[in-house]
């Protein structure tokens, strides 16, 4: 048994990044499952509650490591202080990953989130641990900022830039403040604006460039469904979509090869998730691909979602004029960030024998 334990600890010693990787995408894919909604309210108090008690603790962290270790029960609770804050730290992350994930679409976005991955697994690595306070008060900073990018919509019942411009604004205010407080518990010299807030205003500025060049996906919004069909009606709170996509296509979303045939057209039903009492406004954008590869976009149908339904709300748009070739429908927000997409091909159909729909109700 003891041979058996030690080849054990000695496979996990030679994998270890792999495991990290491993376990990283196992935390993952759990809390993609059981996350809650992101306008939950036990999960927004939950996770507020969590960036509170990191306050406190960055305080307590910086005062007893210029004060030294404490004797006694509060010594051995103290000692794993940073133990701690890389928890909380790991949690909220997660959390925050799997929103984005959700909310994201393009590779911009996929940039983003490649990056937010990489910090959630370095985050659980002594060497970007022992990085100390400066890093901390990064994260702090991203993590408040994050948390607000969501909450604020989701109190305001609207998205907007100037949202997460306040959001971002009121981390950097948040972080001044607590370096304040910090500095009057615990005099210390070294504890330098520079050290305690230049990095987080440094991470502020970093998600505005990023908010404005279109890359933070659009939290609190997700697409939930889209796809292309010949045929979209609504019948109550769901819509009846008609199609000719083979059965063995299971990968596609109705006719993502579009055989047409004249007069027909081409409708791309979306489901889009939104917060309770949210109402605001998308475009669906239609483009198609020019020989040269070059993307063209053509018409932008603007329509007013309302949150609140688990399922998503459920948007129709349609197009009479188009050529065969390859297309692509964007849902953006009001000031053009993507929310989902989907391609298609049009493809001329030349007969002209009665075609049989496929239908479903979405």
């Amino acid at each position: 048994m003891d041979g058996l334990l030690a080849r054990l600890r000695g496979f996990r010693a030679k994998h270890h990044r792999l495991e990290a990787a491993l376990f990283f995408t196992a935390g993952f894919c759990f809390d993609l499952l059981l996350l809650e909604r992101i306008d939950s309210v036990p999960m927004l108090i939950h996770q507020g509650s969590y960036l509170v008690l990191l306050s406190a603790l960055l305080a307590v962290d910086h005062h007893y490591s210029r004060t030294g270790p404490v004797p006694g029960f509060w010594g051995k609770v103290l000692h794993f202080r940073t133990e701690m804050i890389h928890f909380l730290f790991g949690t909220l992350l997660n959390a925050f990953l799997v929103f984005y994930f959700k909310a994201s679409s393009g590779l911009f976005a996929l940039a983003f989130m490649l990056a937010l991955g990489v910090l959630v697994l370095a985050n659980e690595t002594a060497q970007f641990r022992r990085i100390g306070p400066p890093m901390r008060v990064a994260l702090h900073g991203f993590a408040v900022t994050s948390y607000l990018a969501y909450l604020l919509p989701v109190l305001a019942g609207f998205l907007s830039p100037w949202l997460f411009a306040v959001a971002a604004c009121t981390s950097a205010a948040v972080t001044y403040a607590l370096w304040r407080l910090y500095r009057r518990w615990t005099p210390d010299p070294g504890w330098t604006f520079w050290r305690a807030v230049a990095p987080s205003l440094a991470v502020q500025g970093l998600l505005l460039s990023l908010y404005f060049l279109h890359v933070v996906p659009p939290v609190p919004l997700s697409l939930k469904l889209i796809g292309i069909y010949h045929q979209a009606q609504r019948e109550g709170d769901r819509v009846r979509v008609a199609h000719l996509r083979p059965w063995w296509k299971v990968w596609e979303h109705g006719d993502q090869t579009f055989l047409a045939r004249p007069g027909d057209r081409v409708f791309c039903f979306a489901r889009i998730f939104a917060p309770r009492k949210f109402r605001d406004g998308v475009k669906v954008r239609w483009a198609y691909q020019q020989s040269g590869g070059g993307w063209v976009r053509t018409d932008a149908i603007p329509l007013t979602i309302a949150g609140g339904a688990e399922s998503g709300w459920r948007g129709i748009a349609y197009k009479r004029n188009f050529a065969p070739g390859d297309w692509k429908v964007e849902i953006e927000t009001v000031d053009e960030r993507e929310v989902g997409s989907i391609r298609f091909t049009v493809v001329e159909d030349p007969g002209t024998e009665p075609r049989v729909f496929a239908e479903e109700l979405l």
